[in-house]
């Protein structure tokens, strides 16, 4: 980038602000596109890189800024992926195919199914009860609910907290054993 261009961003040029826009765009939606779920978050990760460029854009220093964007859009992407996993519901993920060709990937899958075991057996013995009767043995909440003589309200309470602390556990977790058994690409 010219220096002239960076100076003139600095100085709130709008025309400035596009040409490094333009410049760097795909490559950084590219970028994110490896690290988000889907390529929406993607492109929403981006924007919000240049957003923030925008508004730190007198806080720059030096002429490349090629840097600051990549890192910022790594951290942005990051966090989005973090705040998906989450938010995502551990009941509704696909099951393990028993197939699995790759031993890499058998050993990861197999490596969380036994990390998931052990959570929910260091559940609260009821909690781990209403949890594994929902979950195993397919029964609804008011099943559940006359069975152990509880309401309702308390099956859906104690399977929330099962699920969130399930949520807590795994995917930290999951996301440095993926890290270090899955290949970069």
């Amino acid at each position: 980038m010219p220096a002239s261009l960076i100076a003139a961003f600095r100085d709130g040029s709008e025309e400035a602000f596009r040409d490094i826009f333009m410049a760097y765009e795909a490559r950084l939606t590219a970028y994110a596109a490896k690290i988000c779920i889907s390529r929406q978050d993607a492109e929403e990760v981006v924007q919000d890189v240049f957003t923030s460029l925008w508004e730190h854009r007198a806080d720059m220093e030096g002429n490349d800024i090629s840097g600051w964007l990549i890192t910022v859009c790594r951290n942005k992407a990051l966090k989005s992926l973090r705040r998906q996993i989450l938010h995502t519901d551990i009941s509704s993920l696909p099951k393990v195919p028993a197939d699995l060709s790759d031993p890499l990937q058998k050993l990861y899958f197999d490596e969380i199914e036994r990390y998931i075991h052990t959570i929910i057996q260091s559940l609260p013995p009821m909690r781990k009860k209403i949890f594994l009767m929902s979950r195993d043995e397919d029964k609804s909440y008011q099943q559940i609910a006359d069975e152990l003589g509880i309401s309702v309200l308390t099956v859906k309470k104690q399977v929330s907290l099962a699920l969130t602390h399930l949520r807590t556990q795994v995917t930290p977790y999951a996301y440095s054993l993926a890290v270090l058994l899955l290949p970069v690409y």
